[in-house]
């Protein structure tokens, strides 16, 4: 038996098969979990559809969630509630900016740009956390998706430095309102990866080809890799862990 056999979890932010958000759903089904996921609308279903059936998702737990649409976070809560009452973990991979703020000076982003980079990449994992806060208390875990340009100057990265930084900061503070609850926090900071999301990135050929020479370990890290340990910190075994930020990189986060 796995270790999240009889477990129970959502997976917000499948994007590909090539989404960090796959890797994790990937890693806790392989270890015994019953999944719901999420898309972002009409034509991201038919890239998420596939992938969760391979997941052995059922059809109506396949779920509409766009967090600047008033109400669909209440529906998507109300259906796990209905289904099945309780939700033992919430993989949170969710990030976003405008195009113009990926080729702009942090400081010439406008504010309408800012604020909904900062919902989309931060507020909504403290949006989630709210509405799921009674199906979670007891045993749960939220884990969410940052990455270094939050605590670092990372090559055109500085549009989204900000709300990784503001992320991370929620994650603690989150961890200490919710912990009395048994709920349990946590946030992966990822390598560089090269998937839809990441596309943004100004030059990130040149960032995957730094990352992959200078981390001790000489590669650049998947999304199975994430998906591990996101596996691992859903799971009891991490059960009096909470509030950290935990790299998976190859080590690139230690090199100066």
């Amino acid at each position: 038996m796995g270790s999240l056999s009889g477990k129970r979890g959502l997976v917000i932010g499948i994007a590909s098969e090539k989404s960090i958000a796959y890797g994790c759903a990937q890693a806790c089904q392989e270890q015994g979990a019953e999944l719901a996921v999420t898309y972002l609308n009409d034509k991201a279903l038919q890239h998420v559809r596939p992938l969760a059936e391979e997941l052995n998702v059922p059809n109506d737990l396949i779920l509409p969630f766009d967090v600047t649409h008033e109400g669909d976070l209440d529906a998507v809560i109300q259906k796990l509630s209905n289904t099945w009452g309780k939700v033992d973990f919430i993989i949170h991979a969710m990030a976003s900016a405008t195009k113009a703020m990926t080729r702009s000076r942090l400081i010439d982003v406008p504010l309408e740009d800012f604020n909904f980079a900062m919902e989309v990449s931060c507020h909504s994992f403290l949006a989630v956390a709210k509405a799921a806060e009674q199906l979670l208390s007891g045993d749960g875990v939220i884990v969410t998706m940052t990455y270094l340009g939050g605590k670092r100057v990372m090559p055109h990265y500085q549009f989204m430095g900000p709300m990784k930084a503001a992320l991370e900061s929620c994650v603690r503070y989150v961890a200490n309102e919710l912990g009395p609850q048994n709920i349990r926090i946590h946030a992966i900071s990822a390598g560089a990866i090269p998937t839809r999301a990441a596309s943004g990135i100004e030059d990130l050929d040149g960032l995957l080809d730094v990352t992959q020479t200078r981390s001790p370990l000489g590669r650049l890290c998947t999304p199975k890799d994430v998906g591990v340990l996101a596996a691992f910190l859903v799971s009891p075994a991490a059960g009096a862990m909470t509030g950290s930020i935990y790299y998976v990189d190859g080590g690139y986060n230690i090199m100066g």
